[in-house]
């Protein structure tokens, strides 16, 4: 029986000549060397599906599972083919015909998708990893009793030791000693919970720059539910959040987020409210406000930091490379800003490092080979720190220099030049 819901994306799947140049950048296929985890093996599936040639069974869309959504095949496609489309695509088709698993229709729908649930998960979450917990559930199997692929995840999580970032009334939020700008700041939920010192680094670079910052009442912005594709969530969440920040938006300059993943996917709002007619304007309306912090920071020019010595490098969240989003220049000028700062450029940069959200929890074989190839390119640059602009990254690349024994500081483009900006009073 064919798939008929992948019958809209034929058109494309079509245009796969199956030359095989995606091997070039495909970091799973790097790893596995599996056909399937290619551009080209993906598109034969989707191919055969629509035929009928193939079922839409559990092992086949485990077959697919492993793609990381990074579009580096579609770096090395002549026609430039978004493979990751084709896998979201059927990743919705599947969970349309088969369901979803609880704790994923559970975390998606009814925590993710409701500001206050997430605000509790998120501290639940970090006492757990502070008091031990996690490590408890890693050992003892319990957390195979929700997916049996969960594992390592008490030793990928950073130590997050200090409290979340407090959103709503509660944020404290620096302010600029001249108003220049007002903008709305869009928390993420990684930023929030994992690193929270990171959010405190943004606010207080915002300020320094004249940024009088409004913390947007937001959740969620539905990414993973996206990512799996339970794209009727990612949906849901989009609606929620433009109905919460709608009209506090009309009054602001942009929204910043300091998560390369949020920025872009709220920019595509527009795109994937455009066939509801009740959301489709304020959609788009809201996706033109939306900024990553580089981008923000590099558009309005930003007051001379202070002096740094050292030698940073940077890698591309592959939201913010030139596959996505295309910020790519502007982080690294403001990191060649930074006098006395020295910057080597990282090979590869724009490479996945095989976080991909929960990906390494569920595919940790896969995303350690990817982030090994990723680790080895660092060292090969010298440099003492290395900056990013995701905490997915910030959260993987930090598990990667704690396991190989690096002596190698993770941090946020934001936390670099507050740094700077701190040695320059």
């Amino acid at each position: 029986m064919a798939t008929n819901e992948l019958l809209p994306l034929y058109d494309t799947i079509a245009q796969c000549n199956r030359c095989g140049f995606c091997q070039a950048g495909c970091p799973v296929f790097r790893t596995t060397g599996s056909e399937h985890s290619l551009g080209r093996g993906r598109q034969a599936v989707a191919r055969a599906l629509i035929l009928g040639h193939m079922e839409l069974t559990p092992e086949v869309a485990h077959a697919l599972e492993d793609c990381l959504l990074c579009r580096g095949c579609t770096a090395h496609c002549f026609p430039a083919i978004k493979t990751d489309e084709t896998v979201l695509a059927i990743r919705h088709a599947y969970l349309k015909r088969h369901g979803q698993p609880k704790w994923q229709s559970f975390l998606f729908r009814e925590i993710l998708a409701h500001s206050k649930r997430l605000e509790t998960a998120g501290r639940m979450a970090l006492w757990a990893k502070r008091h031990g917990l996690t490590k408890l559930a890693e050992k003892s199997g319990m957390l195979r009793l929700v997916d049996p692929r969960f594992q390592k995840v008490d030793q990928v999580l950073p130590a997050m030791g200090g409290k979340g970032f407090l959103r709503g009334n509660q944020a404290q939020v620096p302010q600029p000693k001249e108003v220049k700008h007002k903008i709305g700041y869009f928390a993420s939920c990684g930023m929030s919970f994992q690193f929270p010192e990171a959010v405190a680094a943004t606010l207080r670079v915002l300020a320094r720059n004249g940024c009088a910052t409004t913390i947007m009442d937001n959740t969620c912005c539905g990414r993973p539910a996206h990512a799996y594709g339970d794209l009727d969530t990612a949906r849901d969440i989009a609606r929620k959040n433009i109905d919460r920040m709608g009209a506090e938006a009309e009054g602001l300059e942009a929204i910043v987020s300091d998560c390369g993943s949020c920025s872009t996917h709220l920019k595509d709002y527009g795109a994937m409210l455009k066939d509801d007619p009740a959301y489709r304007d304020k959609a788009a309306a809201l996706s033109q406000k939306i900024r990553s912090f580089s981008e923000y920071l590099a558009a309005i020019g930003i007051e001379a930091p202070g002096a740094l010595q050292g030698t940073v490098t940077y890698h591309d969240p592959c939201h913010l490379s030139n596959r996505f989003a295309k910020i790519t220049a502007q982080p690294r000028k403001l990191l060649k800003g930074i006098p006395g700062l020295t910057y080597k450029e990282l090979p590869e940069s724009d490479w996945c490092c095989g976080a991909a959200g929960s990906y390494t929890f569920l595919h940790h074989e896969e995303a350690s080979g990817v982030l090994e190839r990723k680790m080895k390119n660092v060292e090969k640059t010298g440099a003492a720190t290395l900056v990013t602009e995701c905490p997915s990254c910030m959260m993987h690349l930090g598990y990667g220099a704690r396991k190989n024994g690096l002596a190698l500081k993770v941090l946020h483009v934001s936390q670099v030049l507050d740094e700077a900006y701190e040695a320059g009073k």
